[in-house]
């Protein structure tokens, strides 16, 4: 069933009034968070602006980020790992979608998932996607930890009927302010694209960009076309030419020299 704003949703109303009022000024994206907590309860939120070949911006956050050190790390580079960054940033997508929707197969046991994401200490993650002008893309992401349940189907049928509400906004506040100046990831990018390059087949670096991503062995044999016998070959051989012996020991590969050389 359909969530539908009823007239008796007077808080709601009245947030998305209040919304309305403070685009194109500073105070927007605190109303945009207020209006969805008269919505849906979560513990966390972020608003990032990601661009296919800039860095990330965070708009606003209840993040502690000086105390998370993941956070850190992950605006460094590991967000290039991240399914809502593919989401948005590589795939050019918009809508309310749940981390379950869009994560690869594996990836709650996948290196980046417990080097990175849990740390967060969420459990369920549920973000807006908006693009914005210049090929960018607002992220509202809505986290909730354990000391709450995650996203239910009537909670998300509410939130997904105020989707359009902010989609509206966000473009309408987009219009009238300036993007923040935002430095190039493409060395950064180009240097976990070609990681490996030197002793890795075409092949293998195909398998190995699923693998770091959180995909199985069958999900990537799956979308490369190969069988899962071919694909298991190859990560056997990434592992051996890489000189490595799991999933977490080739991620601090790639990672620690972007980590260190931001630092």
């Amino acid at each position: 069933m359909v969530y539908e704003i009823k007239n008796n949703d007077n808080s709601l109303i009245h947030g998305i009034a209040d919304l309305i009022l403070e685009i194109g000024h500073d105070a927007f994206f605190e109303k945009l968070t207020y209006l969805l907590r008269t919505a849906a309860s979560f513990d966390d939120y972020v608003m990032l602006l990601y661009h296919p070949t800039k860095t990330p911006t965070v708009l606003s956050s209840s993040f502690a980020t000086d105390e998370l050190k993941a956070w850190d790390n992950y605006l460094k580079g590991a967000y290039l790992l991240s399914p809502f960054y593919d989401f948005c940033a590589n795939q050019g997508k918009e809508g309310l979608v749940t981390l379950d929707e869009i994560a690869p197969d594996d990836f709650y046991h996948s290196a980046y998932y417990n080097e990175y994401f849990h740390f967060s200490k969420l459990i369920d993650e549920t973000s807006f996607a908006v693009q914005g002008k210049d090929n960018s893309t607002y992220l509202l992401s809505l986290g909730r930890t354990k000391s709450l349940a995650k996203f239910n189907r009537r909670v998300l049928d509410k939130l997904r009927a105020l989707y359009p509400i902010l989609k509206s906004t966000i473009k309408m506040h987009d219009e009238r302010m300036a993007l923040p100046e935002r430095s190039s990831n493409q060395n950064v990018k180009d240097y976990v694209i070609n990681f490996g390059s030197e002793v890795l087949t075409p092949r293998e670096k195909d398998v190995m960009n699923l693998l770091i991503r959180g995909f199985s062995s069958k999900e990537a044999a799956r979308r490369l076309g190969i069988s899962f016998e071919t694909e298991r070959v190859h990560r056997k051989n990434i592992y051996s030419k890489l000189e490595i012996g799991s999933q977490k020991e080739l991620l601090a590969k790639i990672f620690d020299n972007i980590m260190g050389a931001s630092t």
